[in-house]
Order: structure tokens, then sequence, then C-alpha cells
């Protein structure tokens, strides 16, 4: 069945990517200063970024569609010790009691939404801004030489105990709409036999930067700055970072 991060999804992904460090944790650290600062993360999922940002004494909350995410971020908030305030909200319908001098979506998530949404979510973090707020959120950029994969491709097995999680992938883009879509496949094996399968849809929508730019612009985000992050989500990865307010 199609699922967005489910448990077996979930699970692969804590494993690769359970805590934000290095780089990428020390500029989003650059951004609060003011530990009085009020902090939201929309699409948060495992709270990869929130957590150590939490463990850094940072008033932070978040939300996400995951409930198997949020399941994950709060159990490891607990095994230190922490409560963390996340809860799920889809980001096109949030509209937050609160106003928060600094909103965060770290790598790439922003691009999870189709165009159909893009609006509407800007106006919806931009009226959740104090007067002097911040946004800082990422997309995944256009680039030449992308790969399709038309059918299922072996990615990794990984032993887990008496199971093991094989995991596959198809890739199709759609150079009209910009779409990269990477299906993902999961399998839990026990004892030779396929006792659970996950397949879910990634679509990611490639920019060219000085159309998101615009798009920003044109809902009323201005004071924009590009960062490029260099090894922030890993060795040899470079992501850029835009900041803007209202």
């Amino acid at each position: 069945m199609n699922t967005y991060y489910g448990e077996l999804c979930t699970r692969i992904y804590e494993i690769d990517k359970a805590y934000a460090e290095g780089k990428e944790l020390d500029f989003y650290l650059s951004f609060v200063q003011d530990k009085n600062m009020k902090v939201l993360e929309p699409m948060c999922g495992n709270g990869r970024m929130l957590i150590p940002l939490m463990q850094k004494g940072i008033h932070i909350e978040g939300f996400d569609i995951s409930e198997e995410m949020l399941k994950v971020c709060k159990e490891k908030g607990e095994r230190l010790n922490l409560k963390p305030n996340v809860y799920y909200e889809k980001i096109e319908e949030f509209q937050g009691d609160n106003f928060y001098d600094l909103i965060i979506i770290p790598f790439g998530s922003f691009s999870l939404l189709p165009d159909s949404l893009v609006n509407k979510s800007l106006n919806n973090l931009k009226s959740a801004l104090t007067r002097d707020g911040k946004i800082l959120l990422t997309i995944m950029l256009k680039y030449d030489g992308i790969e399709e994969i038309p059918e299922w491709m072996e990615l990794d097995q990984i032993q887990l105990e008496d199971e093991r999680i094989v995991s596959y992938k198809k890739v199709h883009y759609d150079e009209e709409e910009c779409m990269l879509t990477t299906q993902l496949k999961y399998e839990s094996v026990k004892n030779g036999h396929i006792e659970k399968t996950e397949i879910m849809d990634f679509p990611i929508r490639l920019y060219d930067m000085q159309e998101f730019e615009n798009t920003l612009k044109s809902n009323g985000l201005h004071n924009i700055v590009i960062h490029s992050l260099k090894d922030g989500y890993g060795e040899g990865t470079v992501s850029y970072v835009i900041e803007c307010s209202s």
C-alpha cells in the first residue's frame, strides 16, 4: 500500500538521519542567539533538527503529516528527558495561535509541496511571523543528468535482529512540470518471507532559484538572502537555504 513515511520508511530514515549535527546544526543555531525566541519547524519529521535545538535550550515546536515520524520524534525526546511539542498538521492548513521569531524548513522538505499548495503554505507561514521574524527554508533545484529508473531497482538491505528490510526505488521526471517523482518500496522480510510492504511516492518540485525568489516576492516575502551550506546534509552535499521575511 502507498503510505507517507510509514513504519518501515521511518525506521530506515531514523537509522540514517536521526539527528542534525555539524555545519547544518550550527547554521540554524546561528539564527537563534536569543533563547527567548520562539521557533517553529513545519514538516519536522522525526525531529532530526527539532530535538538538537531543544537540547540547546531553544523554545521550538513543530508539526508534520506523518504520524509515524511524530511518534519517533516524541520517543526520542522522552529518552533524552525532553517533551517535544509536535503535532499533526498540514502546512497548507496551518493557522497557528502563536507568532514565531523564526520558522525553519530544513533540507528540501518544502519541495514536497505541489504548486497548488505553495502560495497557501507561504501565506500561512508569513501570517505566523512576528514583526521582525524570519523564514529559513530550502528547496531542491533543477539539475542536469537526471536518470530515470522505470523498473524497481534494489537500493539496500538492512538487517535488524530477526528482520531484514529491503528497499527499492523507481524514478520518473516530468520535465514540463519540473517534477521528479521517486517511488520507494520497503519490504520487511522474516524467515525468508515478506511480512510487510510499504510503497511511498516521493514527488519533488525542482525549482530554478530565480523562479522561487519570484514566488516568494509575489507572496509578500522579501529581504531575500541565499545561503550556501556545504557538507551540511552529509559530506559532499551542497544545499541552499533561503532567508526571507515579510
